[in-house]
């Protein structure tokens, strides 16, 4: 039985690495800063949920400022005119941030009972200013996935997915699943299969009126995958196709 479980995992090994070197090398710039700006984005919205949100999901004023991510993503900002901002949700379910774009001359909202009827919430990324670099579209796909990634309550903690920069984020993912500590451990096979994958590093690549953002991503609710990105280079920037695949399949089983 464990022979074979060892020709099993081989196979796979070597399946996996036939497969990789078989695949055409990619085109565009590696963002090789990946690790420090994620980490930025991260660090910045640590802390826990201050109390008085979770009892009246109303802003009080000295809550998260979700403008200190331009400290750390220095390749995007708001469109002129306009700042970024949020009201928070809670409800049965759990709790969250809404960020939305809103005009710099109007007062924002405390909370989700100050929005006017039948008023919409600006989709903030429509409002982000991009530079035309490789970097302010990785930038833009950053915050995307992260930007709401705070004051997560309940079953809002689902949204749990982190951009994986490297080799060594991808080995230290998979130690910290490899235990049944948080749910079911990843199996031996899915193991060696993330251990092998290639082309981790986020690639950027300007190409017309587009640009295309390659990243790996992983939640403990499906696994690794890969985001291809589409993006619009003129404004209003606009994701314009989001292409998600499977590189290793888990789910850490466990139910908020």
């Amino acid at each position: 039985m464990k022979t074979h479980r060892v020709f099993l995992l081989l196979a796979i090994f070597v399946s996996s690495l036939s497969c990789q070197f078989l695949m055409p090398s990619r085109v565009g710039g590696v963002i090789s800063d990946c690790a420090n700006i994620v980490s930025g984005v991260a660090n910045l919205q640590a802390g826990s949920i201050p109390q008085h949100l979770l009892d009246t999901g109303t802003k009080q004023g000295d809550e998260f400022d979700v403008n200190r991510y331009f400290d750390v993503t220095t390749h995007i900002s708001m469109r002129q005119g306009y700042a970024l901002d949020y009201v928070y949700q809670t409800d049965s379910l759990g709790a969250y941030p809404l960020l939305y774009a809103h005009p710099s001359n109007q007062a924002p909202y405390t909370s989700i009972a100050d929005i006017p009827e039948n008023t919409q919430l600006l989709d903030f990324l429509e409002y982000l200013e991009v530079e035309d670099v490789e970097h302010g579209y990785f930038e833009y796909v950053v915050m995307d996935i992260m930007a709401g990634q705070y004051y997560l309550d309940w079953h809002a903690n689902y949204n749990d997915i982190e951009i994986v920069c490297n080799r060594a984020e991808v080995d230290e993912i998979v130690a910290s699943v490899s235990s049944d500590d948080f749910g079911n451990a990843m199996g031996l096979a899915e193991q060696t299969k993330a251990r092998t994958m290639r082309n981790i590093e986020p690639v950027v690549r300007l190409t017309g009126d587009n640009a295309a953002v390659e990243v790996v991503v992983f939640t403990k609710w499906g696994g690794f995958y890969r985001y291809t990105y589409t993006i619009s280079r003129g404004l209003p920037h606009t994701i314009m196709d989001l292409k998600q695949e499977n590189l290793v399949p888990y789910d850490c089983g466990v139910m908020f």
